[in-house]
């Protein structure tokens, strides 16, 4: 449909429970992990991850559980803070 969003998944699944779980698998810690989010259903990962970004432009309640907002989409937000993250230059 247009305009609409529909998005499924068992109960208490969410990203932020299989991203605990595939960090538990692999020895991550929560305060070892950047998140980028934009939308509702990445609040849980925004809150869980130990670094978070929501995007600029993105939805209030992503933008309120994120530590920082990074810059929007068109401007290669999630590229930009990675940039300057790990000092890498700039493209």
């Amino acid at each position: 449909s247009i305009g609409a969003l529909v998005e499924m998944s068992a109960a208490g699944v969410t990203k932020a429970s299989t991203l605990e779980l595939l960090c538990a698998e692999r020895g991550i810690a929560a305060d070892e992990v950047l998140a980028f989010g934009d939308m509702p259903n990445d609040v849980a990962m925004l809150e869980w991850a130990g670094t978070s970004y929501a995007m600029a432009g993105g939805h209030d309640l992503a933008r309120a559980a994120a530590d920082h907002v990074a810059p929007p989409h068109d401007q290669d937000g999630v590229a930009a803070v990675l940039e300057e993250l790990f000092d890498l230059p700039q493209a």
